[in-house]
């Protein structure tokens, strides 16, 4: 007797869970969107450091703006893992849970945002060393 295994997403005759599908897709986007975030944050600190600019005065304020945003991005980080189950939590399963955590995460993504100014011309003008 052969063994019988059950069909799988990409068998033809599978069944696609909808909801769990929505739900990877949706992960992924934040992640993606955290993702770049946290790359933009990144960049900004290393020109501020590399430049000189963040032994100025304003330069200062700026930098701390940016780990303050770091700060904020990595809470957003801990709180995708709890969406997913990746972290030290298990993932969250009620729906009103997860979209808390999606509401909580976007507002540390505009946080963030205002925080690094999200536009690399600010660094600019910051007068150089």
């Amino acid at each position: 007797m052969l063994p019988v295994t059950p069909p799988s997403s990409s068998s033809p005759g599978g069944v696609v869970n909808l909801h769990h599908a929505r739900r990877a897709k949706r992960l992924d986007l934040y992640r993606g969107r955290h993702a770049d975030r946290v790359r933009f944050v990144r960049t900004t600190l290393e020109t501020l450091t590399q430049s000189g600019t963040l032994f100025t005065e304003e330069g200062t304020r700026r930098g701390l703006s940016l780990l303050k945003a770091l700060q904020l991005l990595q809470r957003a980080h801990a709180r995708l893992e709890e969406v997913s189950g990746d972290g030290v939590l298990p993932a969250a399963r009620l729906p009103e849970r997860v979209d808390a955590l999606y509401t909580e995460v976007d507002g540390l993504f505009v946080r963030a945002d205002t925080l690094s100014g999200r536009d690399e011309a600010r660094v600019a003008q910051l007068p150089a060393r």
